[in-house]
């Protein structure tokens, strides 16, 4: 009796017949990667833009919090398509908000820079470090035009003295406002979590 004929076995990936099928599969899937990576820069860049930052501080957030490793300033520029000089003073605005800090390597020369990886805590630092200090810049400047209505309505005509009232109605109606809005962003900034009644209860009062 005849011996049954072999069967053919695969030959496992990374094998001669398999390295082209491979390394196209890897060049896919690293484009992929940087084009996500794009992707999601351009996006929190165009996000930092809206709250009035730089969104080439977005952008360069979001690719060091996307990376495994830490990056050098030439490969966040590579990464990023900005230029070195843009890359390095927009390394220092993220460092002043303390959003990316230096990774120390003992066999690197290179500066290597990584994320801040708390988004909580990063966006509770910004609400208490920007936010806060303008909020509570316009309640002073509020209060400021509030006072002034009530010194000239001493000295007033019967009619403008209406209008001064109709005035500070309005200011303080945008008083209760501002500061429904800064215990907003001081519970924020204490907790990492809001509570809107306070800003609906101004918003009804109106």
């Amino acid at each position: 009796m005849a011996d049954p004929a072999p069967q053919s076995i695969p030959e496992p990936r990374g094998t001669e017949r398999g390295t082209a099928a491979t390394t196209d599969d890897v060049r896919r899937a690293r484009d992929a990667a940087r084009q996500a990576t794009l992707m999601v820069a351009d996006t929190i860049g165009e996000l930092m833009e809206f709250w009035n930052f730089k969104p080439s501080m977005g952008r360069v957030w979001a690719v060091l919090y996307l990376s495994r490793t830490p990056l050098s300033a030439a490969e966040i520029a590579e990464r990023t398509g900005l230029s070195s000089g843009s890359v390095s003073m927009t390394i220092q605005d993220l460092l002043k908000w303390g959003v990316i800090r230096r990774a120390w390597a003992p066999s690197e020369r290179r500066r290597l820079w990584e994320a801040e990886t708390d988004v909580v805590a990063m966006v509770t630092r910004v609400f208490r470090e920007r936010e806060l200090r303008l909020i509570t810049d316009a309640i002073e400047r509020l209060e400021a035009a509030r006072r002034l209505l009530d010194d000239e309505a001493r000295s007033s005509s019967p009619d403008q003295m209406l209008e001064g009232r109709f005035l500070a109605t309005r200011v303080d109606a945008m008083l209760r406002l501002a500061r429904a809005g800064r215990r907003v962003v001081e519970q924020l900034a204490r907790a990492g979590s809001v509570d809107l009644g306070a800003v609906r209860d101004a918003l009804r009062r109106r």
